[in-house]
């Protein structure tokens, strides 16, 4: 009986791989594919014929290790009871294959000794690892060492509170890859090149990160997976297919297509998404010229950058909390209009932040006109004597970059870019120093 059940688990290998990641994951190390980061989807219903059993072979996170055995025991007696090839057998295949590796890591809590009482905080290669709290039982977690999954009931884990780097407790001891956060403060900037690919011959044809060979030839053979964000290659225990998109080619091309990253580099933009470390006036200062949508962003932060100075300095502006409107952690976006954020430049590209900041903008201009404070620190245009009060955020102004007095643009060119005050300056100024 043992040797058809083999033989039956060998033969439906392959369907256990394409349609089950916990499957692709215990059959071999070089079958990880894209199901391992949609892995809290729910398996496939059990078939009507199996309704009877469900109790039995259907177990929650809370199954105990004889509940398991039970089960697999069961399964192994029903596999033999339909024809190869039907629905019910490949279903119990695959449920064999996941109730199995669920035993297993649950004997691997039970001979580990250390993980009854395991330690609250560990710091190792720049993580801060924490325990992990069980949070839903429903939803699957992988271990980013062995790609396994985390049984949260049952075993201890941790969590890098800088990355969320997720390992096992008995995998603690073997994590390689250096934290994310640690990675992300030492790199500069996040878009110098476009996939700077070396090859796998200056790899030596071996995993960027833990060093297993990337063989072609043996079976079985490692499969080596570019990362489009740092160039390098990467077994699939490191690198999941996971997609982000990519700081530099956005930066020079305003490409927003997905690529697939190892899961270090997809920790590192995840960390970085949010941070504003691009400077495009440096970066591509074409850009702007191309990209209308941009273009018109940078236009309404340097209008808010000048609006900040009036509300600042507002007691009624203070009372109305004016400036609350920008949280904390995008107080950024008026305080330095030049630098933006991988998040900013996906929402210019949706046109999210065009609203956002457009929303601001009619807030500020309206309470700094009506304002008796702020409309007193307005401008009026000494070329033409208007009595009308400009403002350096309005569109018909234009600032004098020495002395910043504001006129009008029309005044401004018809006066040949000469501003009035400062030649009033000084020549007072040549005045004293002759008498």
């Amino acid at each position: 009986m043992e040797s058809v059940q083999g033989r039956i688990i060998a033969s439906s290998e392959g369907d256990l791989e394409e349609n089950h990641p916990v499957a692709a994951s215990f059959s071999s190390s070089s079958t990880h594919s894209d199901e391992i980061s949609t892995s809290s989807e729910v398996s496939q219903a059990i078939p009507h014929a199996l309704i009877r059993e469900q109790w039995q072979l259907v177990l929650g996170q809370e199954a105990s290790m004889v509940d398991l055995q039970s089960a697999i025991e069961l399964c192994r007696r029903l596999v033999l009871e339909y024809d190869e090839g039907s629905l019910e057998r490949k279903w119990i295949v695959r449920h064999l294959v996941e109730l199995r590796f669920r035993l297993r890591e649950i004997q691997d809590v039970v001979e580990d000794p250390e993980g009854v009482a395991p330690p609250s905080t560990r710091v190792i290669l720049g993580h801060h690892f924490v325990t992990r709290q069980l949070l839903n039982v429903s939803q699957k977690q992988f271990c980013d060492h062995c790609t396994g999954i985390i049984w949260s009931v049952v075993q201890a884990s941790y969590i890098c509170s800088d990355c969320s780097f997720c390992v096992h407790h008995k995998c603690l001891s073997s994590v390689l890859r250096v934290c994310a956060h640690v990675v992300a403060t030492d790199r500069k900037l996040p878009t110098d090149d476009i996939c700077p690919e070396v090859g796998l011959a200056e790899q030596k044809y071996k995993c960027a990160e833990c060093s297993v060979p990337l063989t072609f030839t043996k079976l079985p053979w490692t499969e080596a997976r570019l990362c489009d964000y740092s160039g390098l290659y990467f077994c699939p225990t490191c690198h999941w297919n996971n997609s982000s998109a990519i700081p530099a080619r956005i930066v020079h091309n305003w490409d927003f297509t997905p690529r697939r990253v190892g899961r270090a580099s997809l920790q590192e933009l995840v960390l970085l998404h949010d941070k504003p470390v691009i400077n495009l006036e440096e970066l591509n200062p074409k850009l702007f010229v191309f990209v209308q949508k941009l273009a018109h962003v940078k236009k309404v932060r340097v209008d808010l950058f000048h609006m900040k100075k009036y509300l600042t300095e507002c007691r009624l502006a203070g009372a109305e909390k004016l400036l609350d409107a920008l949280p904390g952690a995008r107080r950024y976006l008026m305080q330095s209009p030049e630098m933006y954020s991988v998040a900013d430049l996906v929402a210019v590209e949706s046109g999210v932040l065009q609203d956002f900041l457009t929303k601001i903008y009619d807030s500020f201009e309206r309470h700094i006109r009506k304002c008796q404070i702020c409309s007193g620190k307005g401008y009026l245009c000494e070329a033409c004597g208007n009595n009308e009060v400009i403002f350096p955020f309005d569109d018909c102004s234009v600032p004098c970059r020495k002395c910043n007095s504001i006129f009008h643009r029309v005044c401004w060119l018809r006066k040949n870019q000469s501003c009035i005050k400062c030649i009033r300056l000084d020549k007072r100024r040549s005045q004293e120093d002759a008498s």
